[in-house]
């Protein structure tokens, strides 16, 4: 099942596994889907569309990212009567169309304006035939979107000035005989401009089947977080990668038996919520917990570190039965 493709940790190197997951608003998942590395988005949500077909009610609202957004997948979802919000594919030419009907729009005070977690949005609504587009704008994230784009920008010219200090004619070898490669320094009378700036900075747009309420539809759309937020438990608080099994079954297997622990603590946090609330915020602090609880490490002097069970509770004893008390041992002899 590993392909080499594109990797979101940059390793292109490295055969890599596609896996997909739905969650609900509870964080709750509820399907889990394994493809190839070189697995698109838009043609593996095709294969998650047939799970949640299967657990999730009709007239469900899917949330999903621009990867996946294109029309054959909408209608898809549409025959399968659910409803969709997605972010639209951030194409210069098409968001620029959009930006000058916001500015009519502003112009004749036709615009919505919110705040959400601190940030403030104005937004405008557009039908365009079955589907709403909702147009944003935030000048919070204008600013963060600009300062990357400038940070990227000061990074390269650093680059090339350390290239001017140490130009020099290059003369390579070919069949027709020598190729030179002179480098040239073209100067500029005024400030260079920023080529990463393309003038779409703050605006994003959603698409969705459901006329609403734009905070509303807003809140909605950042709540595929909690999706994420489970990819990343998966990848880090169960450690589930690197991967180093080879079989097709020992794969799925793995990311199964993953799965089924992430959800297992979910659905836990989640029954226990007012308990826990604001004391666990993911499987990977709730790991480091567990382990403060149970796991003492012990730093000998001149020798290597080892790590002893210090709380051998009755619940741990009914689990793993009496070898347990061979790691209560708290002498410092070697015992390897």
């Amino acid at each position: 099942m590993g392909e080499f493709g594109y990797s979101r940790d940059r390793r292109p190197d490295k055969l890599q596994i596609n896996f997909g997951i739905a969650t609900g608003i509870n964080t709750i998942p509820t399907a889990l889907t394994i493809q190839r590395g070189n697995a698109q988005d838009k043609k593996h949500i095709r294969e998650i569309l047939k799970v949640i077909s299967k657990v999730i009610e009709k007239n469900s609202l899917l949330i999903f990212d621009a990867g996946a957004n294109t029309k054959a997948n909408k209608e898809r979802i549409k025959k399968l009567h659910y409803h969709y919000l997605t972010l639209k594919p951030k194409k210069v030419k098409t968001y620029k169309k959009y930006i000058r009907e916001f500015m009519r729009n502003l112009k004749e005070g036709n615009v919505e304006y919110f705040e959400i977690n601190r940030r403030h949005y104005s937004c405008v609504k557009r039908k365009n035939g079955e589907e709403t587009l909702y147009i944003f704008f935030s000048p919070e994230l204008y600013e963060d979107q600009i300062a990357i784009k400038e940070r990227k920008f000061e990074r390269q010219k650093k680059k090339g000035n350390a290239l001017l200090k140490k130009r020099k004619p290059q003369r390579i070898p070919s069949e027709k005989g020598w190729v030179e490669l002179i480098p040239q320094l073209q100067k500029t009378l005024d400030a260079m401009e920023n080529p990463h700036i393309n003038g779409i900075e703050g605006f994003f747009i959603l698409e969705s089947s459901v006329d609403e309420d734009p905070k509303r539809v807003l809140r909605l759309y950042k709540e595929r977080e909690k999706a994420e937020k489970f990819i990343r438990a998966l990848k880090e608080g169960i450690e589930l990668r690197p991967i180093r099994y080879w079989s097709k079954w020992a794969i799925i297997g793995i990311f199964f038996v993953s799965f089924l622990a992430n959800l297992l603590i979910n659905l836990t946090l989640f029954l226990r919520r007012k308990v826990l609330s604001g004391r666990l915020k993911n499987v990977k602090l709730l790991k480091k917990f567990l382990i403060n609880l149970t796991l003492t490490t012990v730093y000998p002097k001149n020798r290597f570190r080892f790590t002893i069970l210090s709380n051998v509770s009755r619940q741990i004893l009914e689990i793993f039965g009496d070898f347990v008390w061979k790691y209560e041992d708290k002498t410092l002899d070697f015992r390897w």
